[in-house]
C-alpha cells in the first residue's frame, strides 16, 4: 500500500511537468487535502513518527528502586546518584526504597517491570548471586539491562578497638580454639555471607549473631556483646577513624584508601582467592528488553554521572566510594559472582537464611 500510494504521488508529478511545459511553465498546485495536506506526505511523516517514537525520551519521572530501607548504606547512594542523574537526563528520579529477604523482593519485583526505561533498580548482586546459586531467587541476575557499576566495596573483617585480638591471625587462633560471635546485619547479608565463607576457608567457628541493621551490629561490636563482625570497607572506615573499630584484613582488588595504609589484603594473610571477589558491589540495572534507543541513552547517562567530576567530588566529601564500571564489567561481575559463590554453595547452604 506504501509503495503504490509513493508510486502514484511521482506519477502524479511527472504528468504535472508536462503540463507546466506544455502552457509555458505556468504553475498548476499539487493535489493536496483540504487541510493541504499532500496524502503521500503525510503517510511517510506518520512512518517517521512511528519509527523514532522513543526519541523524546526520557519525557516523565525515572523511578529508582532501592531494594534496602530509608536511610541505610543503599539509599544514601541512591541520593548521591539521583539528583546528577537527573541532570543529565532533564527528568526527576523517585526513589523507592521495597524492602525485604536481602534484596531479592525488589530484584524480582523490577523484572516484571516494563521495559520502557522508566524505571531502573540500585542493586548489590553479590548476596543475591548466593541466592541464585542456592535456587532460593526469584530472578536470574544475567537477565537484567545493565547500566554500569557505581563501586565495589571490600568486605573487611572488623573487631572493637578495645579487643585483644590485634592481627588477622590472633581472629584465627581464636575461632579456632573456640567459637566466636559473629556481629552481622542480617542472615541475608552480602558481607555476612562473605564473612562465612572466609571463616570457613580460615577454620574459623563463629555463631550468628542477627541485628536489625549495620549500625546495631556495629554498636554490638563496640560494646563487646560480639567478638567480630564483616562489612564493607567503606561503611566501617568513619568507625575505624573515630577509633571505634580495629579493621584486620580486607578483600578488595585495590587496597581501601579510606580504611587507612595498615589493613591488609587476602593476599598478605595468605587468603589470595578472595581479594577482588569477596566485595560487595552496588551496580545500576534496568529490566530486561529495553529499546535499544532507550538503553544507550540510560547508559550513557549513568556513565557520565559515575565518571564525572561533580560525584567524585561529593564522595570525597562525604567518604563514599564511586568506582565507575561499564555496562559490560557490570553483566561480567554477575558472572563472576555466580561462579565464585558456585564453589561455596556447601558454606552458604550452612548458614545462609533462604
Amino acid at each position: 500500500m506504501k509503495r503504490w500510494m509513493f508510486g502514484r504521488a511521482g506519477l502524479l508529478l511527472v504528468v504535472l511537468a508536462l503540463l507546466a511545459a506544455a502552457c509555458g511553465g505556468e504553475e498548476t498546485p499539487v493535489d493536496a487535502d483540504e487541510d493541504g495536506t499532500d496524502d503521500a506526505a503525510e503517510e511517510a511523516g506518520s512512518e517517521t513518527a512511528a519509527d523514532t517514537a522513543d526519541s523524546d525520551y526520557p519525557n516523565r519521572d525515572i523511578t529508582m528502586v532501592v531494594g534496602r530501607s530509608a536511610g541505610g548504606g543503599h539509599d544514601e547512594y541512591a541520593r548521591l546518584i539521583a539528583p546528577l542523574l537527573e541532570e543529565a537526563l532533564g527528568v526527576s528520579i523517585v526513589i523507592t526504597n521495597v524492602e525485604g529477604a536481602g534484596g531479592r523482593v525488589a530484584a524480582a519485583e523490577i523484572l516484571a517491570e516494563e521495559p520502557d526505561g522508566y524505571t531502573i533498580h540500585l542493586m548489590e548482586p553479590n548476596g543475591l548471586a548466593a541466592f541464585q546459586v542456592l535456587g532460593a531467587a526469584d530472578f536470574d541476575l544475567t537477565d537484567y539491562t545493565a547500566l554500569g557499576i557505581v563501586n565495589e566495596r571490600p568486605s573487611t573483617f572488623a573487631v572493637s578497638v578495645d579487643s585483644e585480638v590485634q592481627t588477622w591471625d590472633d581472629l584465627v587462633a581464636d575461632g579456632n580454639a573456640s567459637e566466636l560471635r559473629f556481629s552481622t546485619s542480617g542472615l541475608t547479608s552480602p558481607n555476612f555471607v562473605n564473612g562465612a565463607i572466609v571463616a570457613g576457608a580460615a577454620g574459623i567457628q563463629f555463631a550468628p549473631v542477627p541485628h536489625e541493621g549495620s549500625a546495631e551490629a556495629i554498636t554490638s561490636i563496640v560494646r563487646g556483646d560480639t567478638d567480630f563482625t564483616v562489612f564493607s570497607g567503606d561503611s566501617i572506615a568513619e568507625s575505624v577513624d573515630a577509633g571505634d573499630l580495629r579493621a584486620l584484613v580486607q578483600f578488595g582488588a585495590e587496597p581501601l584508601d579510606l580504611l587507612g595504609d595498615d589493613v591488609p589484603q587476602g593476599a598478605d594473610v595468605g587468603l589470595e582467592q578472595f581479594d577482588g571477589v569477596l566485595t560487595t558491589n552496588l551496580v545500576l540495572v534496568a529490566p530486561p528488553g529495553l529499546p535499544a534507543d532507550v538503553e544507550q541513552i540510560l547508559a550513557d547517562a549513568v556513565q557520565d554521572v559515575l565518571n564525572g567530576d561533580e560525584i567524585a567530588q561529593v564522595a570525597d566529601e562525604t567518604n563514599r566510594l564511586i568506582q565507575p564500571g561499564t555496562p559490560e564489567e557490570t553483566t561480567e561481575l554477575f558472572q563472576r559472582s555466580l561462579e565464585t559463590y558456585a564453589e561455596f554453595e556447601e558454606t552458604l547452604a550452612q548458614y545462609l537464611e533462604v
